[in-house]
């Protein structure tokens, strides 16, 4: 890849906000740095500052050309300055009959209208930004027809979509926290990390990623103040990395003497935009767990001073700074009370098979709310991976073939072996089959062909009693 590019997104909220977050996850995941506004409210000097001040230190301005973004003041402001200030710019159009500012009117221009275009579009995108090489479906003022090609399977898309706008209140120096989490995000060492800065991480077991969706909120452990639970216990507590320690100990299927007490058989992360959560007035965060440390801070300048390298440290360590390092690791934000989706960008499942566990757990009406925002993608890597789980099945009428991402040390008592029950459901029968206790590998092989199912099934695995897997074979 080139060298890291910074880039701003103008687009108008009203009816271009779904492609600007998709525009910058795509962004972030090749490696540039990107700002575009995520406030809800628009009003005050300082936050028009934040606008010059972004497009001032940008290289390259995408400016989303929508029919809001046309009758938008502050859309061609945007436009008016990055053409002033000499800056790369860019035209994306999000609708294919949005007019154009006549200032714009002889500029090529990339076609987002179709959107199941997306994917090989932002590949041209990628590489103009670059290269700076004029890709073959760039359309010039006239328009000529644009190049046709297949989408990636929506499993491993990042997508986003919007959420409803708030008011709520926002902390006095949002400028400044601006600035520092630009700052952040130009630190060179994050490396492949750099799109973490983005984001804050909250992970539950599957099941509750589920009662959560239903609920529209992320409740704290304990709802209700009590007079024998700590203030930190009726908050929502959110990571600013995956991989956090305490995911170490919970993560992946265990057999029933080896699951912990925080067990998380599947778990589910849920990605919050980072800045639109922080900036938020009643926003604290820590320098670590605030169970074991309750010292929170809320101002820009402590969010500055942050040790950020030990907190998105992610390799090896000595052991005499390993006390620190994990302490840093699991940095907290604190969101009082509770935590609406607003927010919430993606949600990241393991794997392809655990995304279509969760897909035949959510009611159909959720899946619609909720689906364009599911994530199966391995090459950003949440997890740790090293205990037991299903990665993919392949399923017919005639039996089922699970492959499983294996446990660190198969013959370990923490590994194996499991008592293995498949539920197999029809239209109008269903069959319990107790294939009894077993060592878990790499496969499992189940034979179907006596049931007569071929007009279709949906399956269950329980591992222990534990659901590993739920899935449909159509005829």
């Amino acid at each position: 890849m080139s060298d890291k590019k910074r880039i701003f997104i103008s687009y108008a909220r009203e009816d271009a906000v779904d492609l600007a977050y998709q525009l910058r996850d795509s962004l972030i995941g090749a490696g540039h740095n990107v700002w575009m506004d995520t406030s809800e409210i628009h009003a005050g000097a300082s936050w028009s500052r934040d606008l010059e001040d972004a497009i001032e230190r940008s290289e390259i301005v995408l400016t989303l050309l929508s029919s809001a973004a046309y009758v938008s003041e502050i859309c061609r402001a945007e436009q008016m300055r990055a053409i002033r200030k000499d800056k790369r710019l860019i035209p994306i159009l999000v609708q294919s009959d949005a007019d154009r500012p006549i200032y714009m009117e002889n500029m090529h221009y990339l076609d987002f209208s179709d959107m199941s275009q997306f994917a090989s579009l932002m590949v041209h995108l990628i590489d103009y930004i670059e290269t700076g090489k004029m890709p073959p479906v760039m359309m010039p003022p006239a328009g000529v027809s644009i190049a046709t090609s297949n989408a990636l399977p929506p499993k491993m898309k990042m997508t986003a979509q919007s959420a409803p706008p708030t008011t709520t209140a926002l902390k006095r120096d949002v400028r400044a926290f601006r600035r520092y989490i630009a700052d952040l995000r130009d630190e060179s060492w994050l490396g492949e990390r750099h799109w973490w800065t983005y984001y804050l991480f909250y992970y539950v077991n599957m099941t509750e990623a589920v009662e959560i969706l239903q609920r529209g909120v992320i409740q704290p452990p304990i709802e209700k103040a009590s007079t024998k639970s700590r203030y930190w216990e009726r908050t929502v507590r959110l990571y600013f990395r995956p991989r956090v320690p305490d995911l170490y100990g919970a993560e992946g299927i265990r057999p029933r003497d080896a699951q912990s007490k925080n067990y998380c058989a599947m778990p589910v992360f849920f990605l919050f935009d980072l800045e639109s959560l922080l900036i938020q007035a009643d926003t604290r965060f820590s320098e670590g767990d605030v169970m074991l440390n309750p010292k929170t801070f809320k101002s820009a300048t402590a969010f500055r001073d942050m040790p950020f390298e030990m907190i998105y440290h992610d390799s090896w360590f000595n052991p005499d700074e390993r006390d620190e390092i994990l302490s840093a690791r699991r940095a907290q934000v604190i969101i009082p009370q509770q935590l609406p989706l607003t927010h919430l960008r993606h949600i990241w499942c393991r794997s392809e098979a655990e995304y279509e566990t969760l897909y035949h757990l959510l009611p159909s009406d959720l899946w619609s709310q909720y689906g364009s925002k599911l994530t199966a993608r391995v090459d950003y890597d949440l997890y740790y991976r090293r205990w037991l789980y299903v990665q993919g099945v392949e399923m017919s009428a005639n039996g089922a073939l699970f492959t499983f991402h294996p446990c660190y040390d198969r013959e370990a008592e923490e590994c194996n072996p499991f008592d293995v029950r498949i539920e197999v459901t029809t239209s109008d029968q269903s069959h319990t089959i107790d294939m009894g206790e077993m060592v878990i590998d790499k496969e499992l092989a189940v034979d179907l062909t006596s049931y007569g199912l071929a007009n279709g099934y949906q399956m269950k695995l329980f591992l222990d009693d534990t659901l590993a897997y739920y899935g449909e074979h159509k005829a």
